[in-house]
């Protein structure tokens, strides 16, 4: 990445939080205040666990101006969760299509199921007319991604991908410094997440061939991949502040300690991009979880790294030459602290986690204003697509021994 202009120490800690970064996050609307002029409907497939502590109570507590009106769920248990949760009277369906089928005045649909289920759920909504957010990933291939893109653009229906970290104000901010030169021109990136394994009480999917019940993250078909369920946030964020396309992806992994599922439990990823930035990024389910998310950034005039604490975050500039910086960057903005202290509350000790939740509330928020005004988001299908492909990449590399370069044909596991 090569930069032009050299900016003072001043600029670096007086710059706007999302100026540079594509999307205007600094607009904040008062938490219970109305994001849209009109009331709009949405149905919500799937009420796990990620739609009961997020997406149900947010569009809940947070806007007034929605109304869901169905949910669907496979699994009654969790459908009755999820009617508990919302609080309010909702239509409730064990099948998706029954629900599309029978609400044709749902205005939106947010899909929360397992991963193999995105892409049909997502190309049903829009071929209903329904605008979509859908959590990551956009689908568990390259292609059915390309086709949900295709189809949601042939409908001319808003498509949202349920990307939260790209949402924080912490990486907007490294976005920022990245574009404005603040470590010289970016070379090297070295990011690990370390996660501890997946939630045991997950949906458990059942082989019609076998009759075998196991945790669907288990599975190669239900879940992609590991990186394709968690990593693929990380993945998504290097790839936005490297910008530039991957242009080389390698891999080494597989199951060092959990040897009895199909999904890696560790993982080595080397990423060369096309502005001759490389990556290298680590993966583990069994490393401690504590250990947590490291994302460093290292230009010709030093590195950029983060660090979270209970009331703030910082992002942390390390000259080669001279004194180190640590530039504080807010959990939430104007019109957000109420959000943030009922997470505070309700929810997470783990900052990271608080932001990643506030952060959902602004995806939402973002969907609502794109169904207004017709603007495309910033968590949009091609950088839904970009990140599966970077997964499945890695993914084909650890299991074939071959590095992948990107633009390959459709890559198969």
């Amino acid at each position: 990445m090569k930069t032009e202009h050299t900016f003072t120490r001043r600029e670096f800690l007086e710059g706007a939080v999302a100026s540079a970064s594509g999307l205007a996050i600094a607009q904040a609307s008062p938490a219970r205040g109305s994001v849209s002029t009109r009331r709009w409907k949405y149905g919500v497939v799937g009420s796990g666990t990620r739609s009961r502590n997020a997406h149900l109570p947010i569009l809940r507590d947070y806007f007034p101006e929605v109304e869901v009106v169905a949910l669907s769920d496979v699994t009654p248990e969790n459908l009755q969760q999820g009617l508990k949760i919302y609080g309010k009277q909702v239509a409730a369906y064990s099948d998706y299509r029954e629900m599309l089928s029978a609400h044709q005045e749902l205005d939106a649909v947010v899909v929360v199921a397992p991963n193999f289920l995105h892409a049909p759920i997502t190309l049903a909504a829009l071929g209903a007319g329904k605008h979509v957010l859908t959590e990551k990933p956009i689908a568990t291939h390259v292609a059915d991604a390309t086709q949900v893109i295709a189809t949601a653009k042939k409908q001319q229906r808003i498509l949202a991908v349920g990307f939260e970290m790209r949402y924080s104000l912490l990486f907007h901010r490294m976005a920022d410094l990245l574009r404005q030169g603040a470590i010289g021109d970016l070379e090297l990136v070295f990011a690990a997440l370390f996660r501890g394994d997946w939630n045991p009480r997950s949906w458990r999917y059942t082989d019609p061939q076998t009759g075998i019940n196991t945790n669907w993250r288990f599975l190669t078909y239900t879940a992609g991949c590991s990186l394709m369920e968690d990593g693929i946030h990380e993945l998504d964020v290097i790839h936005w502040l490297v910008n530039a396309s991957p242009k080389l992806i390698q891999a080494q992994g597989g199951n060092n300690v959990y040897r009895d599922r199909e999904t890696i439990d560790n993982a080595g990823v080397l990423i060369e991009f096309a502005n001759q930035v490389r990556c290298n990024f680590g993966f583990s389910l069994f490393a401690p979880a504590q250990d947590g998310l490291v994302m460093r950034f290292y230009g010709s005039k030093g590195e950029m790294t983060f660090r979270r604490e209970p009331d703030a975050q910082y992002v942390v500039l390390n000259p080669y030459r001279g004194k180190s910086e640590s530039i504080p960057v807010p959990y939430y903005q104007a019109g957000e602290e109420e959000v943030w202290n009922d997470l505070l509350k309700r929810r997470h000790a783990d900052p990271m986690s608080n932001d990643n939740e506030i952060s959902t509330y602004r995806v939402h928020r973002e969907f609502l204003k794109s169904l207004e005004t017709g603007a495309s988001p910033f968590a949009d299908g091609e950088g839904g697509r970009d990140a599966i492909h970077i997964a499945l990449a890695a993914e084909h590399s650890l299991r074939s021994g071959q590095a992948v370069t990107w633009g390959s044909a459709e890559i198969t596991l």
